[in-house]
């Protein structure tokens, strides 16, 4: 089956659109958590709170989003099975990553007098930007639990191909978080640790509005299926199934994080306003790249669920929609970069020296979309498709012979050059699984 066997009108781009437009707005929405903090400590008198923030939720993003693997693995083997119509599978693969998850949650929790000190030793050489850091830190982890159900509950709705559902969770989550930042920041003056009592409040209302909307189709689910039993939870051949694929997607997003982080320390040390300045153009970066994910989400499901009723047509069809659409996407969001820079950056900071610091370094900023929008799509099709261990493979190859040599190289150009370096790198991983796609259709691998 090629690509070029289809028309773009026969392409299922309504079904596409209707997957995606809810995660693009439940996506972008995301980012507001940061967002919203960014934009009320870039209004206080000192950049050390924006600072100590954007430490902390980076290294939270290293903590929390390395088990981002718990959403991605469940959207595959969920999508994959409703399309085989193994609904048992699914129940029983289900509740092991729930088991999993609580698990993992209460260890992250428990290790944090271990893990905390090493992070902020590395990330924040300043030593009142790490002390308000270590404080944002210790009091967001106790959500650890609940954003890591999360991720399965939300993995789930996107694998039975319902999107609206994680739509409202996250629009009511976010919002929370908003008005909690207004009182807790504005309000009652509480800076950075405002912004952490917020981001918690709002991460356990979303775990327990996810359980709640999981009831009643897992209820209907079980009802199908009797015989089931606890003891299910724990056959080794489906934990061997869901550890290879669990593992490979946790080395992948580790590897990832782990650039994100290091582009954050390397910051660190450039100055208290370089610092500033990246975490704004950061948070842009990670608006559009969850808005640009609304169709990686779309041909995850899409393309799981035509690759468990092994109807390569339709999987094809599905890769084929979301991209037109993704690329279209990528154009209007560099459009809107270029158009809206001023209020853009007015929103999130009035230090001069930082809002000027990011003007010097925002043209970096609408090279992205257009460079990282391959990359997102193409990492849904992978997921979806369970064909993780090239997604790990690639990730390798593009952090250790890619951005780390690069960025080696052009230290002497400083920002710019860790931009540069930044930049390469996300092209670099839209490249590998473009010549990973090309080589499983080429040689019938898809199955």
């Amino acid at each position: 089956m090629r690509l070029n066997h289809f028309s773009f009108f026969s392409l299922p781009h309504r079904q596409a659109y209707a997957l995606a437009w809810p995660m693009i707005l439940s996506n972008i929405s995301s980012p507001l958590m940061g967002m919203a903090d960014t934009a009320m400590l870039g209004h206080l008198d000192s950049s050390l709170y924006l600072g100590s923030v954007a430490i902390g939720t980076n290294v939270l993003a290293f903590l929390f989003w390395m088990f981002n693997f718990l959403r991605m693995s469940t959207t595959s083997f969920v999508g994959r099975a409703m399309g085989a119509n193994d609904h048992a599978t699914l129940l029983v693969q289900l509740g092991q990553s729930l088991l999993m998850a609580c698990s993992l949650g209460v260890i992250l929790l428990l290790a944090q007098g271990v893990i905390l000190p090493f992070a902020l030793q590395l990330m924040a050489p300043n030593t009142k930007i790490a002390a308000l850091a270590r404080e944002y830190l210790q009091i967001r982890l106790f959500a650890a639990p609940a954003v890591f159900v999360t991720f399965v509950l939300m993995g789930f709705f996107i694998g039975l191909q319902n999107a609206r559902v994680p739509l409202v969770i996250t629009f009511v989550a976010n919002g929370l978080n908003i008005g909690l930042d207004f009182v807790f920041i504005v309000l009652n003056d509480w800076a950075s640790a405002g912004a952490a009592w917020a981001s918690l409040c709002a991460e356990w209302s979303a775990c327990l509005l996810a359980v709640a909307f999981a009831w009643r189709p897992l209820k209907a689910l079980l009802n199908k299926h009797p015989a089931l039993s606890l003891t299910m939870l724990f056959r080794l051949q489906d934990w061997r199934n869901l550890a290879r694929l669990n593992g490979d997607l946790l080395v992948r997003t580790s590897l990832l994080l782990l650039v994100f982080n290091f582009f954050t320390a390397q910051s660190g040390h450039l100055g208290p306003e370089i610092l500033a300045a990246n975490a704004i153009l950061m948070q842009l970066v990670l608006l559009q790249s969850f808005g640009l994910d609304g169709y990686a989400h779309a041909v995850e499901a899409m393309g799981a669920k035509a690759l468990g009723g092994r109807d390569l047509h339709r999987f094809f069809a599905a890769c084929a929609a979301s991209t037109f659409a993704a690329i279209a996407l990528a154009l209007a969001v560099t459009l809107f970069f270029a158009i809206g820079k001023q209020p853009l950056i007015a929103m999130f900071t009035d230090l001069p020296g930082v809002a000027d610091t990011v003007m010097q370094y925002y043209g970096w900023l609408l090279f992205i979309p257009l460079v990282s929008v391959w990359t997102y799509l193409l990492d849904g099709i992978f997921i979806g498709s369970g064909h993780t261990q090239l997604m790990r493979n690639a990730m390798l190859v593009c952090v250790f012979c890619g951005f780390v040599p690069l960025w080696f190289f052009t230290r002497g150009y400083e920002n710019h050059g860790l931009w540069l370096s930044f930049t390469t790198f996300n092209f670099l991983r839209g490249a590998s699984l473009a010549i990973a796609f090309y080589t499983l259709t080429a040689r019938h691998k898809w199955f």
